[in-house]
């Protein structure tokens, strides 16, 4: 009788029916019972995981069940909870489990909780959820993690007490201070640790301020670090405490830990200790300049510092830091730092262009520094001129194609290789007869990078300097380039090669091939238990090595933790250091870590090499470099001077650094199982 008289109301007042049909079941729903919604939510969710690439729609259905407060949800989940294990799963699961308070449900998060085999984030999804059972939850939880080597392993325990601590449960936290007075100084240090997020409690702060005055540098200098970072007031005070203490050789993780306090305290005082700090040049020093970018941003007292003398130290470590902690600073403080390099090109040395170089993206925010690049594009020396050449282009900057047009005929081959890829970036009619000049003039790389650019001018391939000039005559009268997106999209090599690495042309004639030979590269490939990764890349290499004309010239440089080049320089592959390079490629077997920087940096160092071939199945782990943000920094720097391509070949891995080196060269990257 309700609906009738509701579809006539609709009626009379000429509504739309269908708006109230559809706001009846809405209605129903809210009065449905809780088993007859969960039995619903049920099937959705079970439809949901029988398809692919629908975890994220699995993920929501299962977060809405745990919403239903029943025993047959409280069942479900329990199931659901077992069969996932310490899959990703367990973790949505143990989070629609903490939708409603299960007392039910307590053992078995508590189960996941101490499981060794749980991995860290599944660990912590169940902390969450048994410590939002209430106060008896967060005290078994506090129990546990001071409860010693007799509650359970340490990593455990260290795992729930940072869920705990990045909770926000101010009860919690408070409860865990004790951890911070436990222990030698190696523990302390790791508890303390455990803390890194916690700010503005007030137990906290006080136990730090005490450590401050610790004997143990380490412990001190983290303990001052974290009042810093949460702005408690008495850290600049403090700060003179740690200083003080610094010895000759500071510990990696105390100086680390004093350079992003004394980057967020702000005492001019204490500049020169940033700078002194910074020449460790570890990767933890490395890291905290890079995260203390952020707070120098925001004083320009320490940018003034870092222009005026942070640039000028005698250090080249020194230097590289300040041009660190100049990466966040704002448009304002371009301007003197503009002045400061243009000062130093003025009589160019290795040290101002380096300058030049590792400043470029900050100083591009100045629309100024396009001319600077123009007139370094036009300097007399060939780097600057490459330097010049190769930024412009990363700018996207046409206004250098007459310096462009001149460098073409340069003695310095990384020269006329930035000319020939600026002009086929930026095409004009008036580059395509001095093109056309230097064809049969180049061999390798060169000649390639050349034949793309002059296809890229015309959509026409010709073979040799003659043909090219009959076409020429035939076609320059009222000549219109080709639309851009028509060549850019054009597929092929001006060359005729036929040898490849990994399907990768080997159209350079100046090769170094670095190969990995860590303990990684014993996995088995395919079915044959004896035939390795190792065993792949070297028949690779070896059947690219046998076929290689004599006049190439190659070396090999195969690393694991150490780099061992074959020879200090490339040489021609005639028959006796073929056989030497085929020798050395049957030796090499699996061991050890993986330096991929230092291995690189072999390579760059030789003058004459202008293509790489990286090979590696796995992540840095070895070298003077592991972090691949600096890696992929120095490679890049490398290459606006060198312009070596490096083609790198990821060995049963997807590899972003590799994938970003190659990018940054403009070579070729490639995946491989």
């Amino acid at each position: 009788m309700l609906k009738i008289a509701l579809l006539s109301m609709a009626a009379l007042a000429g509504g739309p029916l269908c708006h109230v049909l559809a706001q009846e079941p809405a209605a129903a729903s809210q009065a449905e019972p809780a088993q007859a919604r969960a039995a619903k939510a049920i099937e959705q969710y079970e439809e949901f995981k029988k398809q692919r690439n629908r975890d994220a729609q699995r993920n929501r259905a299962l977060l809405w069940l745990g919403e239903i407060d029943c025993d047959e949800v409280t069942d479900y989940l329990r199931r659901e909870l077992q069969q996932a294990g310490d899959k990703p799963l367990a973790s949505v699961v143990l989070q629609a489990i903490a939708k409603v308070r299960r007392k039910a449900l307590e053992q078995d998060v508590w189960d996941v909780v101490v499981r060794p085999s749980a991995p860290v984030f599944v660990r912590r999804s169940a902390t969450d959820t048994y410590r939002q059972l209430g106060d008896r939850g967060c005290d078994r939880l506090v129990e546990f993690v001071l409860g010693g080597d007799g509650a359970g392993p340490k990593a455990i325990r260290d795992t729930v007490a940072v869920a705990l601590l990045n909770s926000g449960d101010d009860r919690a936290i408070r409860a865990l201070v004790p951890l911070l007075d436990r222990g030698d100084d190696a523990e302390r240090v790791a508890n303390l640790r455990l803390f890194d997020q916690v700010q503005g409690v007030a137990p906290v702060s006080l136990a730090r301020i005490n450590m401050v005055r610790d004997p143990n540098l380490v412990l001190a200098a983290m303990a001052w670090r974290q009042l810093a970072v949460e702005g408690h007031d008495r850290a600049k005070a403090l700060a003179l405490d740690v200083v003080e203490k610094l010895p000759e050789l500071v510990p990696p993780q105390a100086a680390a830990d004093t350079i992003i306090g004394l980057s967020i305290v702000r005492d001019a005082d204490f500049y020169p200790v940033i700078m002194r700090l910074a020449k460790s040049n570890t990767p933890q020093v490395r890291k905290a300049l890079h995260d203390a970018a952020d707070h120098a941003a925001k004083d320009p007292a320490l940018l003034q510092f870092l222009v005026t003398d942070g640039l000028e130290d005698d250090h080249p470590d020194a230097r590289t830091a300040a041009r660190e902690l100049l990466q966040k600073a704002p448009p304002e403080a371009v301007a003197p730092l503009l002045a400061k390099v243009r000062k130093a090109l003025k009589r160019p040395k290795k040290e101002s262009l380096d300058l030049a170089i590792g400043l470029h993206e900050l100083l591009a925010r100045d629309p100024s520094w396009r001319s600077d690049l123009l007139t370094m594009a036009s300097a007399k020396e060939a780097e600057v001129r490459t330097v010049g050449l190769s930024l412009l282009h990363e700018l996207g900057a046409d206004t250098a194609i007459v310096p462009a047009q001149k460098a073409i005929t340069a003695k310095s081959w990384p020269l006329r290789s930035a000319a020939y890829r600026y002009l086929g970036k930026f095409r004009d009619v008036t580059s395509i007869p001095l093109l056309i000049a230097r064809v049969d003039k180049e061999e390798g790389r060169l000649a390639d990078e050349l034949a793309q650019s002059l296809f890229r001018h015309t959509g026409t391939r010709c073979w040799s300097r003659k043909e090219w000039e009959t076409w020429w005559r035939s076609h320059q009268e009222g000549f219109v380039m080709p639309h851009e997106e028509t060549v850019r999209t054009s597929t092929g090599s001006g060359g005729a090669t036929t040898s490849a690495y990994y399907d990768i042309p080997l159209v350079s004639t100046r090769i170094a091939f670095l190969v990995d030979h860590s303990g990684s590269m014993r996995a088995q490939v395919g079915t044959d238990k004896k035939f390795t990764r190792l065993e792949a890349a070297k028949k690779q290499l070896a059947q690219v090595l046998e076929t290689l004309p004599a006049t190439h010239q190659c070396n090999l440089i195969a690393y694991e933790t150490k780099v061992r080049p074959i020879w200090k320089e490339l040489r021609r592959l005639d028959n006796e250091n073929r056989k030497d390079i085929l020798k050395e490629v049957s030796r090499l077997q699996p061991a050890g870590g993986t330096n991929i920087f230092d291995s690189l940096e072999t390579a760059f160092a030789d003058p004459e090499v202008d293509t790489i071939y990286l090979l590696t199945d796995g992540q840095p782990s070895a070298g003077r470099l592991t972090d691949p943000a600096d890696i992929l920094a120095e490679v890049r720097r490398w290459y606006r001077s060198r312009q070596v391509v490096v083609h790198c070949i990821a060995v049963g891995l997807e590899s972003p650094l590799l994938k970003q080196i190659a990018e940054a060269t403009e070579g070729v990257y490639k995946s491989v199982k």
